[in-house]
């Protein structure tokens, strides 16, 4: 067993890459590196650097270190410019699971365990703070919402989002008898869910929803399992909500904090449930006067991003170069105050990268897109391969989504994420199509 461990080590590398950031940056930049050598090393063949794929990701990281260079300050000049390492770390992961894709099914077994095991003391540590008050590590609620394991940082939601794709694709990929555990599925999943819920993150709600709905249309053997997944968790929003239980209130900041920030109504805590219910018979004219964009701080870095991509419309400001101008008085919002980035990839990337990173972003998803209703007309999905690869495919248009507020696109770990799920949808797609 420890040879077949030390022989597959990259491959375990590979898989568990994503919760190395519970670690921090560094273990992950670590497992990126190491990802990379292996790929130097055990690649033969200059083959995958003519590939269609990273040809046209090479441009892409060439347009992004070239634009950063020439526009940005010094301080972020090396960070654009070594932008490239992602490319290379998506043909890595690219590279290493087709490697290893003989691996011993014991392995296989080993690694999904583990990864499950990870995810639901995740989920479960979680839940436990929010009825407790404390996580089994000793993490108090930070600002009135769960964090878990992330301590002061408010990103628990974000990372289970993230990772769920990834799980997904492994049932598949590994050839999990899915219609033999649907219980403990639904089990499983329903704990994730509950778990998103209650960190009361609205956009890693909101986009689990838009998950889960889009593998009910298009994910067969998984639709009975998701769709129960939902009830349950409808039925805690329910009993959590009417019964008032836990150290946090999720549903307040979900629901009626939203309602608030679109209404432009605000009130205190004891008037909250009365104004809330009257609130809801506001005239609708009224609502679309008052309505902003997700919050007054979001509406003033959109403000300002558009400001910035009138008066460089072709090539943006450069990649994280809204950080630098948001600081200058003549750019300083409306409303809300000065951040690193707009909050919403859409919005971040018209600024930074002008309209030609617009279209390339535009252009990804819309591939992406095409190809998972192609595919899905093709048998409706019902082969192992075309269900790796639109399971994939949705968990990367989540991490692209365009429409809700977001982190920063250039982020280190945001990139790291992206690129990790470029990587497997290469592989998958190449499984597919051959």
């Amino acid at each position: 067993m420890n040879n077949l461990l030390a022989k597959n080590f990259i491959y375990y590398l590979v898989l568990l890459l994503p919760f190395t950031y519970i670690l921090g940056v560094f273990i992950t930049e670590l497992f990126l590196g190491l990802i990379i050598i292996f790929f130097f090393i055990k690649n033969r063949s200059i083959e995958y650097f003519f590939d269609k794929k990273f040809i046209f990701l090479f441009l892409i990281s060439l347009y992004i270190g070239l634009n950063g260079f020439f526009q940005i300050d010094d301080n972020l000049k090396i960070s654009s410019i070594f932008h490239f390492r992602y490319i290379i770390f998506s043909l890595s992961i690219l590279f290493c699971l087709e490697f290893f894709e003989k691996i011993e099914t014991s392995q296989k077994k080993i690694l999904l365990y583990l990864i499950s095991f990870i995810v639901f003391f995740i989920s479960l540590d979680g839940i436990f703070q929010f009825f407790t008050g404390i996580n089994f590590f000793g993490y108090k609620i930070f600002q009135n919402q769960i964090s878990g394991i992330f301590g002061s940082e408010l990103i628990l939601g974000s990372f289970l989002i993230k990772i769920l794709p990834i799980l997904t694709w492994l049932l598949f990929h590994y050839g999990f008898d899915i219609k033999k555990n649907q219980k403990k599925l639904i089990f499983f999943f329903s704990l994730i869910l509950i778990c998103i819920f209650l960190t009361a993150e609205r956009t890693s709600l909101g986009l689990t929803l838009i998950y889960f709905i889009l593998v009910l249309i298009l994910i067969k053997p998984l639709k009975k399992i998701f769709f129960f997944s939902l009830i349950v968790l409808f039925s805690f929003i329910f009993f959590t909500s009417t019964f008032q239980v836990g150290k946090s209130d999720p549903a307040r900041r979900i629901f009626i904090k939203t309602f608030n920030q679109f209404t432009n109504q605000y009130f205190t805590k004891n008037e909250t449930k009365k104004s809330f219910n009257d609130s809801i018979e506001l005239n609708k004219d009224l609502i679309r006067e008052n309505i902003l964009i997700f919050s007054k701080d979001h509406t003033g870095h959109f403000k300002l991003a558009f400001k910035l991509f009138k008066e460089n419309p072709v090539f943006g400001v450069g990649p994280k170069g809204f950080r630098h101008y948001c600081r200058k008085v003549q750019y300083n919002p409306d409303v809300g105050i000065c951040s690193t980035h707009p909050h919403n990839f859409l919005v971040q990337i018209t600024s930074e990268t002008g309209l030609v990173g617009l279209l390339i972003y535009l252009y990804i998803i819309s591939f992406i897109i095409f190809k998972l209703y192609k595919i899905w007309l093709i048998d409706t999905l019902s082969h192992t391969n075309k269900q790796s690869l639109a399971i994939i495919s949705i968990g990367l248009l989540i991490n692209l989504f365009p429409f809700l507020p977001s982190g920063n696109f250039f982020n280190n770990w945001i990139s790291i994420i992206n690129y990790y799920f470029l990587g497997i949808y290469f592989y998958s797609y190449n499984k597919f199509y051959t």
